[in-house]
């Protein structure tokens, strides 16, 4: 019941405004200003549509993913690094007793 007679007020709040605006210039202007307003806003959201459309999607989790991939390459590096080192002071070590074996058993020429 109080749903009725709300709508019922706004109807005839409604209907008053009408018949005021054509009497009274100031309400009309008012009216026309709003108007006008209204269809500047919708003329700039359009506007603002078309461009959200040509916008790239979001790529932070691309981001996110490709910096835990580098850190887990750099890791990978670094432990590849460490083993080419421990290799490399293994083959000098192996150099230097192969040298040490061949002044020691030095081979004859017949």
């Amino acid at each position: 019941m109080t749903h009725r007679i709300l709508t019922v007020f706004a109807l005839a709040a409604a209907s008053f405004s009408a018949v005021s605006c054509k009497d009274n210039p100031e309400l009309v202007r008012q009216r026309d200003e709003q108007a006008a307003e209204i269809k500047r806003l919708e003329g700039e959201l359009a506007v603002l549509d078309e461009k959200t459309k040509d916008v790239p999607p979001d790529r932070t989790k691309d981001l996110a993913e490709a910096k835990a991939r580098a850190t887990v390459q750099a890791a990978e590096i670094e432990r590849l690094e460490k083993e080419v080192a421990t290799m490399e002071a293994r083959k000098r070590e192996l150099d230097a007793t192969f040298s040490a074996y061949r002044v020691k058993y030095q081979v004859k020429p017949l």
